[in-house]
């Protein structure tokens, strides 16, 4: 009798350290569930520290290209409206920056600034409507106007019909608009087309080579030097 008596209380211990055995379990779940949370986001702040580092040696790279003295600067502000597309830096006139600086980024030209304060700066980008840089195609050398057409998108106007464009030509600017020196990238032809019978000219599209919508840093070219282009 005595020996059947002592039984329930030797389960109940049993269960109650079953029972604490699986807090245990649940709290040491927990703090692993913690750590590997922490451990994605440093993996992804060592990723970004990368891509980040990347397009950074790509800017100093300009300076050396160019041939220029440069300022670096992130964009802080962007306006991509249809009838605007400007973005916004955190370089100004305290550091050294004027209206009608050449803007760029490591793999082309962004645009040129409109607006200094005293600690940033508005950039006029190619896409923006009120946007003319003069360029030529670099196969053939034919010249015309880069003009901005909105969404990201540029177009080569002014050039002849008799001009062979293709798909992929690279333009560059020209130089001839003494505000960028000749030989920088602007982008390559995305479409061609002749338009009607009465136009003069082609209806080029132009894909700029510096997504516009995407750019976070760039360098701005404080004295314009002789530029030799590149062709890569």
């Amino acid at each position: 009798m005595q020996k059947g008596l002592s039984g329930p209380p030797r389960w109940g211990k049993k269960l109650w350290r079953s029972y604490l055995a699986l807090q245990d379990v649940g709290l040491e779940n927990k703090a692993l569930r913690q750590e590997v949370v922490q451990l994605q986001k440093e993996i992804g702040q060592y990723r970004e520290a990368l891509i980040a580092n990347a397009r950074f040696k790509k800017l100093l790279g300009i300076k050396e290209e160019v041939g220029a003295t440069v300022i670096t600067a992130n964009v802080v502000g962007v306006d991509l409206a249809p009838w605007l597309a400007t973005i916004t830096v955190d370089q100004g006139r305290e550091d050294g920056i004027k209206p009608g600086m050449i803007v760029m980024s490591g793999a082309g030209v962004v645009g040129q600034t409109i607006e200094t304060s005293l600690h940033f700066s508005k950039v006029l980008l190619l896409s923006d409507y009120n946007s003319a840089v003069a360029a030529l195609i670099q196969r053939n050398r034919a010249r015309g106007i880069i003009k901005g057409a909105g969404k990201g998108r540029c177009c080569l106007a002014y050039v002849e019909k008799v001009v062979d464009v293709e798909v992929g030509d690279r333009i560059i600017t020209s130089g001839t608009d003494r505000i960028f020196p000749k030989g920088l990238l602007i982008g390559k032809v995305s479409s061609v087309t002749e338009g009607s019978i009465s136009d003069l000219f082609q209806k080029i599209t132009v894909t700029p080579a510096v997504d516009l919508k995407r750019v976070e840093e760039v360098v701005v070219l404080v004295t314009n030097q002789p530029f030799v282009e590149s062709h890569h």
